[in-house]
């Protein structure tokens, strides 16, 4: 699944990593699921400039900007030409969020260590 923020900092995009499963987000969050084929491009290309100025132009309100999801639908999404190189970017980004998921695993396996070896040994 993306997320995108909708609500006060719109335009934020990110890719949910495996630890986020079954966790509960927000109502400011506009979130898209897509199929794992491009799930990593759609991803990447929602991350860029181009479309995150394209995000920010349809942004409406004086104090606290917001996005609708339609206007998440209306951004024109490129398909390449050349396949291989659009699939290379989607799994780059898969390849990346698994490694974030892989770096969460070993973050909590530290504060285990810390917790049971350090602060709390007997």
């Amino acid at each position: 699944m993306i997320l995108v923020t909708c609500s006060g900092t719109v335009g934020n995009v990110v890719l949910v990593p495996t630890h986020w499963n079954d966790w509960a987000m927000t109502h400011d969050i506009i979130r898209l699921v897509t199929i794992p084929a491009v799930n990593g491009y759609l991803y990447i290309w929602l991350r860029s400039d181009y479309c995150n100025k394209l995000i920010h132009s349809y942004a409406y309100g004086s104090v606290v900007q917001h996005i609708e999801k339609e206007h998440i639908q209306d951004c024109p999404v490129p398909i390449l030409k050349n396949q291989y190189i659009q699939a290379q970017i989607n799994d780059l980004a898969l390849q990346a969020n698994e490694k974030r998921y892989q770096a969460y695993l070993l973050e909590q396996e530290a504060l285990r260590i810390l917790e049971d070896e350090v602060i709390y040994a007997k």
